[in-house]
């Protein structure tokens, strides 16, 4: 399994790009910014994009990957497949409503036909895995102000679990800790320890809370942890405060990591 990070930010700012996730070249977690990180030649292999939530910061390159995707298959580049959106389907409702309505963006799900679209949306339930590309992936409700799920990733003998953006939550770690060979972790850590109120109000994590999440996992020290969702204004001090917490095998993600497993 190998997972390339695109973007791992929880803010937008120069040199900083939004979550996104690139497991084994063909699936995306997330589309905050493949469009900036990959090549047309990286974006033409992508087939699916597992939706966290509908949040703009995680669905905003949907928008520009399918744009460059339909251009190929508008110049009749029959290699160009559809991509196929798979997340809970009050999410795939409010795309269709509130994005991908012809108002604020073309409806991809219908160009060039109905029949024959740019992006096809799919629907998941929670906890009922799905394949794709040779990949199971389960979707896990967690904590947040709108429907939103982390995943579980398994492929082999190998688990790799992503928290998607949430506060508190219990479900997740009970599914974690039944895994037999989990192989890390990516889990949110939005703001800083100051900003606990509005962490908790927002359904994210500060070093603080994420350390009283991971506590939940019986193999606590034992996997690497990685954050994601950082706030770029404030990233120093974020990471000063997760060195402070000193949990084993633990780092902030960066543009520049691939995670091999």
């Amino acid at each position: 399994m190998k997972i390339k990070i695109l973007g791992c930010y929880g803010g937008q700012l120069l040199g900083f790009h939004l979550t996104s996730f690139l497991v084994n070249d063909t699936i995306l977690l997330d589309a905050g910014s493949p469009t900036e990180a990959l090549t047309l030649e990286e974006q033409e292999k992508v087939n699916h994009i597992f939706l966290s939530h509908t949040h703009l910061d995680h669905i905003k390159d949907i928008a520009f990957l399918a744009d460059n995707r339909s251009l190929k298959r508008m110049g009749n580049k029959n290699t160009s497949n559809s991509i196929t959106i798979h997340s809970l389907q009050v999410n795939l409702d409010t795309l269709k409503e509130h994005f991908l309505n012809d108002h604020i963006w073309p409806d991809f799900t219908m160009i060039p036909s109905k029949d024959n679209p740019t992006l096809s949306l799919h629907s998941i339930e929670p906890e009922k895995t799905v394949e794709a590309d040779g990949l199971k992936i389960t979707a896990i409700e967690v904590n947040h102000p709108v429907p939103c799920t982390g995943f579980l990733l398994d492929q082999g003998d190998a688990q790799f679990l992503y928290s998607a953006d949430t506060g508190a939550t219990d479900r997740i770690w009970e599914i974690a800790n039944a895994q037999p060979n989990l192989q890390g972790i990516i889990i949110d850590c939005s703001f800083t320890n100051a900003y606990q109120r509005l962490a908790d109000v927002s359904g994210h994590l500060t070093p603080k809370s994420m350390a009283n999440e991971l506590r939940k996992l019986d193999k606590y020290g034992e996997i690497p942890i990685y954050l994601y969702h950082m706030k770029p204004e404030t990233l120093n001090i974020i990471q000063a405060e997760v060195v402070a917490e000193d949990i084993p095998h633990l780092r902030m993600l960066t543009q520049v990591d691939e995670l091999l497993f």
